[in-house]
């Protein structure tokens, strides 16, 4: 085993040990589960989850939305151009 090889073993097991304790480590968890609405269907209220992502961020997800349908219309796209005996995009 070269030095490289065992610089990657030897970085690859102290990241591994870090992820074990930091998920073994003491977590305080809640002890009882709580109740988070997703929608709050009054209007007037703004407790639920969607409720408030739409109010703060809802350019974002539109932008984000589009991007993800550009990128999926792109990738049918250059998959249909690898077919055989097709000639040009």
């Amino acid at each position: 085993m070269n030095t490289r090889e065992f610089l990657v073993v030897l970085a690859a097991t102290a990241l591994f040990l870090v992820m074990a304790v930091s998920f073994l480590g003491n977590v305080n968890w809640p002890s009882s589960p709580t109740s988070i609405p997703v929608v709050d269907p009054n209007a007037t209220s703004q407790n639920g989850i969607a409720n408030q992502m739409f109010e703060g961020f809802a350019i974002t997800i539109i932008l984000i939305a589009i991007l993800l349908g550009a990128a999926m219309i792109g990738g049918v796209y250059l998959a249909k151009m690898d077919e055989p005996g097709k000639v040009g995009p």
